[in-house]
C-alpha cells in the first residue's frame, strides 16, 4: 500500500503523462496546413472592371495612399497608384508630369488584390448580401473611425465630404459604385 504522499506523486506523474500524450496526439492535426490544391470558396467579390473600381482606387490613392500611409510596403494594405507607391520604379509619385503618368491598369489589379485579401471571406459575405453590412470590414470601420486606427477617423458621417467618401465605398461593395461620389470624394478630401 502507498503512502498518501506516494499515491498523491503517482497520479500527479500519471495525470501529466495523459496530458503530455495527449497534447503531442493533437498538435500535429492543431498545425496542420491545408493542403497545397485547397481553396477558398468566396460567394463573390466586389466588381473589379474598370467602370466600377477605378473610381474607388482613385480616391483610396488620393486619401490613404501616400508614402507614410498605406503606400507604403509595410502596411497589410497596400495602395498604389499615382500618388504614391509605384509599381514601376522609374515612375514617380504626383499623377503629373513625363515620369508620373496616371495610375495604371497594374495598380488598379494591385490595389484591389490588396484590399480584397485583407478579409477575403467577410468581403465576399458583404458583397454577396448587396454590401448590406459594410462595417463587418476592418477597412470600413477604420476609416469611420470605429475601430482603432493609425491614421484616425478618415470618414466623418457628419459631413457631406463624408458621405460622399463613404458612399464611393459602400456603392461598390454593393454592386453598382457611384462614380459622382467618388469624384467628388477626391475633388474635396484634402
Amino acid at each position: 500500500m502507498r503512502s498518501p504522499r506516494a499515491q498523491l506523486l503517482h497520479t500527479t506523474v500519471l495525470a501529466s503523462f495523459v496530458a503530455l500524450a495527449t497534447a503531442l496526439t493533437l498538435s500535429p492535426a492543431a498545425c496542420s496546413i491545408p493542403p497545397s490544391a485547397a481553396t477558398i470558396t468566396l460567394a463573390a467579390l466586389p466588381s473589379e472592371t474598370a467602370t466600377e473600381w477605378n473610381p474607388v482606387e482613385q480616391y483610396l490613392d488620393h486619401r490613404c495612399g501616400g508614402l507614410d500611409c498605406h503606400g507604403d510596403l509595410q502596411r497589410n494594405l497596400i495602395i498604389y497608384g499615382c500618388e504614391g507607391l509605384r509599381l514601376d520604379p522609374n515612375d514617380v509619385p504626383g499623377c503629373v508630369g513625363p515620369n508620373s503618368p496616371p495610375t495604371t491598369p497594374a495598380e488598379y489589379a494591385a490595389t484591389y488584390r490588396s484590399l480584397v485579401a485583407l478579409e477575403p471571406v467577410v468581403m465576399s459575405e458583404v458583397v454577396a448580401a448587396g454590401g448590406q453590412e459594410p462595417d463587418l470590414l476592418t477597412f470600413v470601420r477604420k476609416a469611420r473611425g470605429e475601430e482603432a486606427h493609425k491614421g484616425g477617423t478618415l470618414i466623418d458621417l457628419t459631413t457631406q465630404v463624408g458621405i460622399d467618401q463613404d458612399d464611393c465605398i459602400t456603392s461598390w461593395l454593393s454592386g453598382g459604385t457611384n462614380t459622382n461620389a467618388c469624384t467628388l470624394a477626391v475633388e474635396l478630401t484634402p
